[in-house]
């Protein structure tokens, strides 16, 4: 047995390449988990973003049909519409617009959700009438409905 303590020939090599892989892949291995958080952490705020800023010009057109149907006559009421055209999609995945009543707040609000991204927005509504409805993304439209005696704004899919 003490020939083969001299005999180092067949240990070295292979040793060394196993350790270089195995360094290597647990180097590679943490970087993509690193990089997989931060991607979806982006996507994230991304869909937060863009939610915002639809959820701004929904409000805006809210608020433009609103007074607009303050102003006009009694015939010409039920002829407001405005329709905006937005992304079907943020962040490639499907959203929602909804008119919420929170809470002890008269307000209304607007709350745009992308369940898959679990992505909530909430904006204000600037409106002296009543307001109700949803959407899906894509085109909406806002439009006085008199069906119900008082005039109310009423958001849905184009």
């Amino acid at each position: 047995m003490t020939h083969f303590q001299a005999d180092s020939r067949g240990v070295s090599p292979v040793f060394s390449y196993v350790l270089t892989l195995s360094v290597a892949t647990l180097l590679v291995g943490g970087l993509l988990i690193s990089a997989g958080g931060f991607v979806d952490d982006q996507r994230k705020n991304t869909a937060r973003s863009e939610l915002q800023v639809i959820g701004q010009q929904v409000s805006a057109d809210i608020s433009a049909a609103d007074r607009l149907a303050r102003t006009a006559t009694t015939e010409d009421i039920e002829d407001i519409r405005v329709r905006r055209g937005l992304p079907q999609e943020v962040v490639g995945t499907p959203y929602r617009i909804e008119v919420v009543h929170s809470g002890g707040s008269s307000e209304p609000q607007l709350r745009l959700s992308s369940p898959q991204l679990d992505v909530v927005v909430t904006v204000g509504i600037a409106s002296k009438i009543a307001v109700d409805g949803s959407a899906d993304g894509g085109g909406v439209v806002v439009q006085i409905d008199t069906s119900t005696g008082d005039p109310e704004v009423k958001l849905q899919n184009d």
